[in-house]
């Protein structure tokens, strides 16, 4: 489910990403794509006030969502029953945030995240507000809620051998199911070993 107001948009991918910080931690974030329903009118451009056509992409971006200290958590999946909140777009880009596009980047705020395990499915549930200005009906303070299971597409390493990357991420998770790849732009990335790599917007450099 991909809400904004009473309106339903279909979800296209949801993924989890990560990386190391500076500050030595395991950092996650959260990619979700959406597209519109409605048909396209066969009416004049300004009826379309207020739509979202199947071409238009909904994208909610956190970068920075979880921060993990070393040996915190054995496997990605561990994040299960975490909770993120935050009110206010926090001034401070290290902290836990998310921005949201349609026709321009805006804050997401008023932000409640939820990490759950159902059926053996990694499901996020977000509740949140954000702004779109897309007409008088869909413009700002609107409420987003989000529901739906998530892959994990790996963890990025910047230019790091394999050594390199075992080596640091060895205090963060146990690394018998992920697999060192590096990507067309020779990005070095662990991946889970099952991850099909045709697909993987991180190893497609999609992201």
């Amino acid at each position: 489910m991909f809400k904004i107001k009473n309106k339903l948009f279909t979800i296209k991918y949801a993924y989890i990403d990560a990386f190391i910080s500076n500050e030595n931690q395991l950092v996650f974030g959260l990619q979700i794509k959406a597209t519109g329903k409605d048909k396209f009118p066969n009416q004049d451009y300004a009826d379309t006030f207020d739509l979202f056509f199947p071409d238009n992409e909904l994208l909610f971006n956190s970068e920075i969502l979880l921060k993990i200290n070393p040996n915190e958590i054995e496997k990605w999946e561990d994040i299960v029953e975490r909770k993120i909140e935050w009110k206010d777009y926090p001034e401070n880009e290290e902290e836990p945030h998310a921005l949201f596009y349609v026709y321009e980047h805006t804050g997401v705020y008023n932000a409640k995240i939820e990490f759950k395990n159902i059926a053996n499915k990694i499901i996020v549930h977000v509740i949140a507000s954000c702004n779109i200005y897309a007409g008088e009906v869909f413009s700002d303070n609107l409420p987003l809620e989000i529901e739906t299971e998530v892959d994990f597409f790996g963890i990025l390493c910047g230019k790091d051998n394999e050594e390199q990357c075992r080596k640091k991420l060895k205090q963060f998770l146990n690394l018998d199911n992920l697999k060192f790849i590096q990507n067309k732009y020779n990005v070095s990335l662990m991946v889970p070993k099952n991850t099909n790599l045709e697909t993987n917007l991180l190893v497609l450099g999609n992201y």
